[in-house]
């Protein structure tokens, strides 16, 4: 008996640390087809949304910008929504600026899709179909809340577990109206966005996500290199550097 009860205990530990991995991936071959089926079940935070209002509550949203139409220095992140890099920094060094510059009026952030990741996922389908649910909540100036939701509740890398019901959670995290956000964001109506980022992105060098460009608002702008995914060293001193000029 006691054998069998610590048999069960330990089947129980065993299950239980395979759930604290926080995603479960089967991988079916499917039938009738050589290819094989890849199925992403992700384990969602209940507090996400939470974390995510509290960074953003009270900062004004314009589209694909954060931050107040007057403010003085503006960075322009380049990102995938399925990059583990972009994921770090928004949830690194990124937080510390909005705190710190964006709230305070001297700084918005605008954020440009970039297809670097999900390359090696759906491909550019899946990052048009990703990258076009964000800037559909931004019609509802909601676009950075869907953002911070997103890499929040990321998925493991190049498994195209990015679906309709993966993104329709995501909106309702974010708090846009889903009815007008299905209406609006219709993938093709937004190509000419994506490949403006995309063109942006390559005349300047922008090879590789994350990657910032900073300047004065409506003036010349310059890479910011050398930046940390954790720290806001490098961005409050290119900042201030601004603010001075």
């Amino acid at each position: 008996m006691q054998v069998l009860r610590a048999s069960k205990v330990k089947g129980l530990l065993a299950v239980l640390a395979f759930c604290l991995l926080g995603v479960v991936i089967v991988v079916a071959a499917s039938s009738g087809n050589s290819s094989t089926e890849r199925q992403v079940v992700l384990v969602r935070s209940p507090n996400t949304a939470r974390r995510t209002y509290a960074l953003l509550a009270g900062i004004p949203q314009h589209g694909a910008v954060l931050g107040y139409p007057k403010a003085p220095v503006t960075l322009q992140f380049f990102g995938d929504l399925q990059c583990k890099d972009s994921r770090l920094v928004m949830l690194g060094a990124l937080p510390f600026v909005i705190r710190r510059w964006v709230r305070s009026g001297d700084l918005q952030i605008r954020y440009r899709s970039t297809e670097t990741d999900t390359k090696r996922a759906g491909g550019w389908l899946e990052f048009r179909e990703q990258q076009a649910a964000a800037l559909a909540a931004g019609k509802q100036d909601k676009l950075w809340n869907f953002v911070d939701v997103f890499y929040r509740e990321q998925g493991p890398e190049f498994t195209g577990y990015v679906d309709e019901a993966f993104l329709a959670g995501l909106a309702g995290e974010a708090g846009v109206n889903l009815e007008r956000w299905e209406q609006e964001r219709v993938p093709g109506a937004w190509e000419v966005q994506l490949e403006a980022d995309e063109t942006l992105g390559k005349a300047r060098h922008m090879e590789s996500t994350p990657s910032f460009l900073i300047g004065p608002t409506g003036g010349a702008t310059h890479q910011l290199r050398h930046f940390s995914l954790e720290e806001p060293g490098v961005f409050d001193e290119a900042i201030e550097e601004l603010l001075q000029a």
